[in-house]
């Protein structure tokens, strides 16, 4: 349900999606399953207490996470006027893709925090080393399987080209909610 909840990645990886082409949606999707594995690897063990220790690591994680959401946005509003051919643009792989997804979800510690919390419901004592594996595994394959099916569903023909025809339009909202969120991130931790 976390992967399905509307936000910030979803955004990015729609982005990705529409801007260059479905691999690099999907290439986006895997790097943010991999931040989130690693989330997962780390709550499971146990730096939730060591960033609840440390309020300041979490802070920065969090300041650094929403300057990165703006700089993505203030990107997304600038290339919006940039035109794509369609011809060309399916020959667009970009690496930059994965790293954006990696990092949209690592710069979130919240999800550090939701893994600590799910976790504890899960983790006992004599937990096999199989136990562990699959707690760290699984959301991590649950996640970038969900943010593929988007990137699958947003390519399709008749969706991307409703969203080619519109694409100015799309992409300036992209990049003003992702300001949007990032300011009220930033405002938040005021």
């Amino acid at each position: 349900m976390g992967a399905m909840s509307p936000g910030p990645s979803v955004v990015v990886i729609i982005n990705n999606t529409i801007r260059k082409n479905r691999i690099n949606g999907i290439i986006t999707s895997i790097g943010h399953g991999i931040g989130v594995t690693i989330y997962a690897l780390l709550a499971l063990m146990g730096l939730e207490l060591l960033i609840i220790s440390y309020y300041n690591i979490f802070l920065s994680f969090q300041i650094v996470g929403a300057l990165f959401l703006i700089f993505l946005g203030i990107m997304t509003i600038f290339k919006s006027n940039n035109q794509i051919n369609k011809s060309t643009k399916n020959n667009l792989i970009s690496l930059n893709s994965f790293f954006q997804g990696f990092l949209i979800a690592f710069l979130n510690p919240k999800i550090l925090i939701f893994f600590a919390a799910l976790f504890s419901q899960f983790i006992y004592i004599n937990a096999t080393f199989f136990d562990q594996v699959i707690l760290v595994i699984v959301p991590g394959i649950v996640d970038t399987i969900w943010y593929i099916f988007v990137s699958i569903i947003v390519s399709f023909y008749t969706i991307n080209d409703f969203i080619y025809n519109n694409k100015k339009l799309i992409e300036k909202i992209t990049g003003t909610v992702l300001i949007i969120v990032a300011i009220t991130l930033l405002f938040n931790l005021i």
